[in-house]
């Protein structure tokens, strides 16, 4: 028999059990759907995150305090920022100082995220070419503006009741901000929903001195990445006493260990979806085990007519297998629904980008793959029972 052969044979046989069939291929659809839906969270979270980091360019290094229990172990400062200046290698340092604060526009109040930064390094440090951000209206933050502030498109479009533009006045912790400039929609969620202000400024207002959370620098053209940043770790390390207090990473790291951690995110959600696979294959078990006790008599047939027992094994395999494919291929496509409506409903109510899923090829591959292996697995013993049939038994019924 060719392979065509079988499969008629087999899709003949599955039909005269339609519902039984139905309820077999559901096992198997949930479960691959499962599999598809959450491992999809995790590899388009790992793509969004990649996307924007790539945005910030391959040519940084970031230097941020190690947290402890939620604060930070150790604080930097504008001094540290001089002094990472003067690495060789290094062509440009840009320190920042984030908050989440108190933000009042017209009669509401919310809390709002807030960058301060050097107003002379704002467009150098997240212009286009830097990180991406691009106006919309009016200018960038520039040398001698103190109480002005640049906003995200969230910001000027959804945070308050009424749209926020170039020459409103926001009062941050208090203080009167006048808006200059607002940024173009990017779809992340980080770079929307946030005030850019003039770095002096928010932090008199919010008392903090001269500490930073966040360092970048920027190293020379042709320079060698990794040296600078082992050359700024050492100095670092000699300031604050241990490297252990702080973080000094380039792109490709965060890019590595942000991979290994939705990895780990990846294999819980892929195996807990897995379980329900699980009683897919039980399913499938059982409905071969049926079709044995039930084609009893067509077993003897076969083998009295000349069928090897090759021949039977390979027909109740395929059996199996077209389950487990048919239930793979329908699975993969509710997956897909899913991950199409879970990033609709992360867009409406979380925000654009703040939440994504990717159906990959190759998940699309590996839940088929998985799907037929499932299927033959569960029916290599209901096909060895039919091989083990004899035929003058089974003729007898």
């Amino acid at each position: 028999m060719a392979v065509l052969d079988y499969l008629i044979f087999s899709l003949r046989n599955l039909s005269h059990h339609k519902l039984r069939s139905f309820l077999t291929l559901l096992g198997v659809i949930i479960g691959i759907m499962a599999v598809v839906s959450m491992i999809s969270i995790g590899s388009g979270m790992k793509a969004s995150l990649k996307e924007q980091l790539e945005q910030l360019g391959s040519d940084k290094v970031f230097i941020l305090p190690r947290m402890a229990y939620g604060t930070a172990a150790v604080t930097l400062s504008d001094d540290d920022a001089d002094a990472v200046a003067r690495v060789p290698g290094v062509a440009f340092v840009s320190p920042l100082y984030s908050v989440a604060g108190d933000v009042a526009y017209r009669n509401e109040r919310k809390i709002v995220k807030i960058y301060g930064v050097d107003p002379e390094k704002a467009e150098a440090t997240f212009g286009a070419g830097a990180s991406g951000y691009q106006l919309l209206k009016g200018r960038w933050l520039q040398r001698g503006d103190v109480y002005k502030a640049v906003i995200g498109y969230g910001v000027h479009d959804d945070v308050f009741s009424r749209d926020i533009n170039v020459g409103s006045v926001l009062r941050i912790h208090g203080v009167e901000f006048q808006v200059v400039g607002v940024f173009k929609k990017t779809g992340d969620r980080e770079k929307d929903y946030t005030i850019y202000a003039n770095l002096d400024a928010v932090r008199e207002i919010f008392g903090v001195g001269d500490r930073v959370t966040l360092i970048i620098a920027r190293v020379d053209k042709g320079a060698d990445i990794e040296e600078v940043r082992q050359r700024i770790e050492r100095l670092l390390e000699d300031r604050k006493g241990s490297k252990e207090n702080f973080f000094v990473m380039t792109q490709k790291e965060i890019i590595e260990r942000v991979g290994e951690a939705y990895r780990v995110v990846q294999v819980v959600f892929g195996g807990l979806a897995a379980v329900s696979l699980i009683v897919g294959a039980v399913g499938i078990a059982n409905t071969m085990v049926m079709n044995v006790t039930e084609r009893t008599r067509e077993i003897g047939v076969l083998k009295a007519t000349g069928a090897s027992n090759a021949q039977v094994l390979r027909i109740f395999l395929t059996d199996a297998a077209i389950l487990g494919v048919a239930g793979g291929a329908a699975g993969i496509a509710l997956g897909y629904l899913i991950s199409l409506s879970i990033n609709m409903a992360a867009a409406r109510y979380l925000g654009e980008g703040m939440l994504t899923t990717a159906v990959t090829p190759e998940l699309v591959v590996f839940a088929l793959g998985f799907s037929l292996i499932i299927g033959v697995v569960a029916g290599i013993y209901p096909a060895y029972r039919a091989v083990r049939l004899d035929p003058v038994e089974a003729l007898r019924g």
